[in-house]
């Protein structure tokens, strides 16, 4: 019995200390996967490319009516961030979404998220995890929009960069 204990406890330890990566998923897809594929799948589900705003190191895709837009950032076919731009007509349409973006993110990483807020028109939350880190960010100007990103970096790795 000691030596079936001993082994699971070595099983786990070679597990956690495999370096194997977890990546945030987008939408139900790991940002782990190849860029191409991301986008591939992206297109799938009925956004397409602007060919005009993509280049090696980002590809946009849109809905068509002008209202959403998915930025892929990438680096050798690796995925780096997904940016999911919202604009609307009325800021209390963007209030809303802000708010059930933030709600249903807090409730799938079961965190609350760090909040700045900068008055009902401007509000950031920022939600950190062990995978990455995602900001949902509301800002009502002359263009209502909300901007939730997501980055495979977390802000420890950020700091080591520099």
């Amino acid at each position: 019995m000691k030596k079936l204990v001993i082994a699971a406890v070595a099983t786990a330890v070679m597990t956690a200390c495999s370096g194997e990566r977890e990546y945030l998923n987008y939408e139900g897809l790991s940002m782990g996967m190849s860029a191409k594929a991301f986008v591939d799948s992206l297109k799938v589900r009925g956004l397409q490319l602007d060919t005009a705003a993509t280049d090696e190191t980002m590809t946009v895709l849109n809905n068509g009516n002008g209202n959403f837009m998915v930025t892929v950032a990438q680096k050798n076919d690796t995925i780096i961030a997904v940016q999911e731009d919202y604009t609307a007509t009325y800021n209390d349409s963007t209030r809303e979404l802000w708010q059930q973006k933030r709600d249903a993110l807090a409730e799938e990483l079961g965190v609350m998220p760090g909040a700045n807020l900068h008055g009902e028109d401007h509000k950031e939350a920022l939600f950190e995890t062990s995978k990455g880190c995602i900001s949902v960010i509301l800002l009502n100007r002359s263009y209502p929009s909300v901007t939730i990103k997501y980055e495979n970096e977390t802000r420890e790795e950020k700091r080591e960069k520099k």
